[in-house]
């Protein structure tokens, strides 16, 4: 573990009588008035605890409670979640699906979770077809069928809801075609083919807001990164502050929420975009929150490319969505709040010079906004000294 000060391993450690320096983290990130993190424990088997210090109300605790300060729960008994549980093991999906006249076999496969927000399972279907278990919380799961159902009546390629439970439970089909993660793309075809998908996105019938823009947790990810990056601190406090608290022109058109390469999917023979998932953040907001996702993340996953073969490739995809979308007002400032979470995500890896790396990227983003340079990779290595190749 990481000898800056964590306070919820102290506090995970006082509930499971444990010596906090046992523990190791795996995660954490903010939720409601607090943070949510996941720790792994020694055990002769595998146990993940998570501290959650949001004070977001449940409707049952499923584990330990400190009232007014933190709970505790073991993986998947997630209180925000309650679905989670039975729907991570076989027999208990099995009879959870059933009841919404979907018949699975085998056990499911956790594919993504966000502690506290939301889980992806896969399960074996009958006749071979796989179901896409969603977990959310229940106060959400109305409105994400409600999203689902507006964006494909608007022609958008989002799966169909095959079912759901008011316990916050949802069974998609799967995306059409390939994911842009697994499959071939040219960098400026695709980029076409975004901004296409962002138009039809914009015109949609789709009432509500889109998901509070980033730049909320600027300073959670700064106070943060000081403490994991001490040598650093006055370089990550003032990318902050250059960021400033202007926040984008607010709820002018439907946007994603969360856009970025992993949720597309291509058709294979034609290049096109057939599938947009995790719609679940969709809603009226700033377009240029959608660019500044994509281009956090694009940034992001060419620095983790960094041994491999096709990281040019990558790079050159993060330089013309760069080049492309850098002029818009707020575009390079926003893109750099994603690096930062990302680089707080870095050093939570032990990967510190890939987290100063994304500083010294997010830095550039910010500096050049009125004319965007490339290749980023060249901010990228001033600091991290290595060449993708």
């Amino acid at each position: 573990m990481s000898d800056v000060l964590d306070a919820e391993a102290d506090l995970l450690g006082d509930a499971l009588e444990l010596d906090p320096a046992a523990l190791t983290v795996i995660s954490r990130e903010p939720l409601g008035r607090g943070v949510v993190a996941g720790y792994r424990i020694p055990a002769e088997s595998e146990v993940i605890a998570y501290v959650d210090t949001s004070l977001i109300d449940v409707a049952a605790e499923t584990g330990l409670a400190l009232e007014g300060v933190a709970r505790v729960w073991m993986h998947p008994a997630d209180p925000h979640l309650p679905a989670l549980a039975p729907a991570a093991f076989g027999h208990a999906a099995q009879a959870l699906l059933a009841r919404i006249g979907i018949a699975a076999t085998g056990s499911p496969q956790m594919v993504a979770y966000r502690p506290g927000r939301r889980a992806v399972l896969r399960l074996a279907g009958a006749a071979g077809v796989d179901a896409w278990v969603k977990v959310v919380r229940p106060s959400r799961v109305e409105r994400i069928v409600e999203v689902h159902a507006a964006l494909r009546a608007a022609g958008l390629p989002v799966p169909a809801v095959r079912g759901w439970s008011p316990d916050g439970l949802l069974v998609l089909d799967r995306a059409e075609g390939v994911a842009a993660t697994d499959t071939a793309w040219h960098p400026l075809a695709l980029l076409d083919e975004i901004d296409e998908l962002r138009g039809r996105l914009a015109v949609a019938a789709l009432p509500g807001r889109a998901r509070t823009s980033l730049l909320s947790r600027r300073d959670w990810y700064t106070e943060r990164l000081v403490r994991a990056l001490p040598a650093h601190a006055d370089e990550i406090t003032a990318l902050a502050a250059s960021i400033g608290d202007d926040a984008p022109d607010a709820a002018r058109a439907v946007i994603h929420g969360d856009l970025h390469l992993g949720q597309l999917f291509l058709d294979p023979g034609t290049g096109r975009i057939s599938g947009l998932i995790d719609v679940d953040t969709a809603g009226r907001g700033a377009p240029v929150d959608d660019l500044a996702a994509f281009l956090g993340h694009i940034i992001t996953s060419a620095t983790l490319t960094a041994d491999l073969r096709d990281a040019d490739h990558v790079w050159a995809l993060a330089d013309a969505a760069w080049e492309r979308w850098g002029r818009a007002p707020r575009a390079g400032a926003l893109s750099a709040v994603h690096l930062l979470g990302h680089a707080l995500a870095a050093t939570q890896l032990g990967a510190t010079g890939r987290a100063v790396g994304l500083l010294a990227v997010a830095r550039t983003l910010v500096d050049a906004a009125d004319e965007p340079k490339t290749p980023l990779i060249d901010a990228f290595e001033t600091t991290y000294g290595r060449r993708a190749h």
